[in-house]
């Protein structure tokens, strides 16, 4: 029997967790009032991309460009550069990403992201796609409040080329025009490479 790589468990638990961890972070955040500022300052602290000069990552699995102003949160315990991390805007914006060699079916994973995020949006408008630069999977984007912010959360769910992939971005409503070519560029930037290439 092929024994299952330790990693692949690991990125399975992450999986799981990834929209729960961020539902009940923000959720805590919001829970007091010099939380609820926090989350005020940072809708208000978005800066137009710098797309001009974009950064890149080079990875056995993936590659991808990011504007030269956004970030990759090395800081984060679970950062994983090729399993798990994210890429933050100066603002609130950011997109995370998931992978694991392993499979697992699109449609259940989105159902799962969808359930997670509907507490924190409340009762939020649901429109479903199915692509995200070449990939062809899951999607859906969902537009609800966080503690009276219009936000915006957008969730990809993949199975290709023996890799599962989770891609979610969230943004302030408010932010779109600043942060919608950008998310752009990663997405169309994005390009999955053959399961050969996993790293162990």
């Amino acid at each position: 029997m092929k024994r299952v790589p330790v990693v692949a468990l690991v990125v399975a638990v992450v999986m799981s967790l990834v929209a729960g961890v961020v539902v009940g972070f923000v959720l805590g955040v919001a829970a007091t009032e010099a939380g609820r500022e926090f989350l005020r300052d940072i809708v208000e602290n978005e800066q137009a991309a710098d797309v001009a000069t974009p950064q890149h990552m080079e990875r056995p699995r993936f590659t991808l460009q990011y504007p030269g102003n956004w970030y990759v949160d090395l800081k984060d315990e679970d950062y994983d550069p090729d399993h798990l991390f994210s890429i933050d805007s100066p603002g609130s914006a950011y997109v995370m990403f998931v992978l694991g060699p392993f499979e697992s079916d699109p449609e259940e994973a989105l159902r799962d992201q969808i359930a997670a995020f509907e507490s924190l949006l409340g009762s939020p408008a649901i429109t479903r796609f199915a692509q995200y630069g070449d990939l062809a999977g899951k999607g859906a984007t969902l537009r609800g409040r966080i503690m009276g912010i219009r936000t915006t959360v957008r969730t990809f769910c993949a199975f290709e080329r023996g890799q599962t992939v989770i891609i979610t971005e969230q943004f302030p409503h408010d932010d779109e025009h600043f942060v919608k070519e950008r998310l752009a560029l990663i997405e169309r930037s994005f390009v999955l490479r053959s399961d050969t290439n996993d790293p162990e």
